[in-house]
């Protein structure tokens, strides 16, 4: 799926929840099934929870999850990664990212800051394309790093 950052009135994604949607309807398991799968077992409502981005998953149902559904975990702890980070972004900067597999997302701020980094945001996505440029330009020579063109 192609990557695509829009201003958007969305809620924010619900990765995580559609991937477990999609394994748990894979092996063939109702919500209650798979909730009979944790240890100690949940409620089907906690996993109808999980499944629509209510609830985030809970570190100790991680295991439980993998098990159940023959997860890979080390996908499911970056697809989390990603999804926090879009929702971070969504939050602050008012954005919808489509999910795409291999993308990088990282965002943490300091709740102190969000509200800098928010005007920031906003403030650069309201520039010209050459103004970005030497937006970019800068922020590299201050900090030198190694920013991706979009």
């Amino acid at each position: 799926m192609e990557n695509s950052i829009k201003k958007s009135p969305h809620k924010s994604p619900n990765w995580v929840g559609s991937f477990l949607r999609e394994k748990r309807e894979a092996k063939g398991l109702s919500q209650k099934e798979l909730g009979q799968k944790f240890v100690p077992p949940v409620t089907t409502q906690f996993v109808s929870n999980l499944e629509r981005g209510i609830t985030p998953i809970p570190a100790p149902h991680i295991q439980s999850l993998v098990g159940a559904l023959d997860l890979n975990e080390a996908e499911l702890m970056v697809l989390m990664e990603k999804e926090y980070a879009a929702k971070l972004t969504h939050k602050i900067a008012g954005q919808h990212f489509e999910h795409q597999g291999d993308a990088p997302a990282v965002l943490v701020i300091a709740r102190q800051d969000e509200e800098f980094f928010k005007w920031v945001v906003q403030s650069f996505n309201n520039l010209s394309d050459a103004d970005r440029a030497q937006f970019k330009a800068q922020i590299q020579s201050w900090f030198e790093l190694s920013l991706k063109r979009a």
